[in-house]
């Protein structure tokens, strides 16, 4: 009996949501965002979208994407990531986790 993994597009989703979290506590800088290659998660809601669009495709592309206005695109990530961390989670509960369980429990039982 073994933990049940999440399908990988749930798993980059929660990981872009620990990203954004990661930025809105200054845990993660914005140098670790650009070698990341998170331009290519499969956004599905627009927070995770707008989020997903300021991703360069890797390190070496940052100054063709951002020209030299670095500082104006950290403030617009620190601001999507600050949106992606307060709007609600709708990527629905890992596998595994007791959440999860619980409210479903709760809902059989009522």
């Amino acid at each position: 009996m073994g933990i049940e993994l999440p399908t990988p597009g749930p798993a980059w989703r929660y990981a872009l949501r620990r990203l954004a979290a990661g930025i809105v506590d200054e845990g993660v800088s914005l140098a670790e965002v650009a070698r990341g290659g998170w331009w290519d998660v499969a956004a599905e809601t627009e927070e995770e979208r707008v989020f997903v669009s300021l991703m360069p495709q890797c390190a070496c592309c940052v100054e063709y994407t951002l020209g030299f206005d670095e500082a104006r695109w950290a403030s617009e990530v620190r601001a999507a990531a600050i949106v992606l961390n307060s709007s609600p989670v709708r990527v629905g509960p890992l596998p595994g986790c007791d959440q999860g369980r619980a409210s479903r429990r709760s809902s059989q039982d009522g």
